[in-house]
């Protein structure tokens, strides 16, 4: 039983000790920029709405980019690839069917009709 409290009193102490340590952690990846994009009013299969979503994450980018390049004055950090970055993960979050209906809109060529 000795021996039991004992690797139990080491185990807590252990966790006691990474406590603090996955605190600072979760503080650092807090502090980090993040936008949210709305999809509410839109239809992605449409290439006007696909179009608006763009500009939505794009706007967003601008704004999460910005803040992260006054943040990270380091050499890792380009604009564009943080951009891209955004695209990325944008797309990544929606479902398999929005992000073909993304696509699909995104590759429709505009139509113009003349009436007389």
């Amino acid at each position: 039983m000795r021996k039991f409290m004992t690797s139990l009193a080491a185990v807590a102490t252990v966790t006691l000790a990474a406590v603090p340590a996955l605190g600072l952690l979760q503080a650092a990846h807090a502090a980090e920029p993040t936008a949210t994009v709305s999809l509410v009013g839109l239809n992605l299969s449409n290439p006007a709405h696909a179009a608006e979503f763009l500009a939505r994450v794009d706007t967003a980018g601008e704004r999460v980019c910005g803040a992260k390049a006054r943040t990270n004055p380091g050499g890792d950090f380009t604009m564009a690839g943080c951009k891209v970055a955004v695209r990325s993960q944008a797309a990544s979050q929606l479902s398999r069917s929005q992000r073909q209906s993304l696509h699909m809109a995104s590759r429709a060529a505009p139509v113009t009709v003349a009436v007389r």
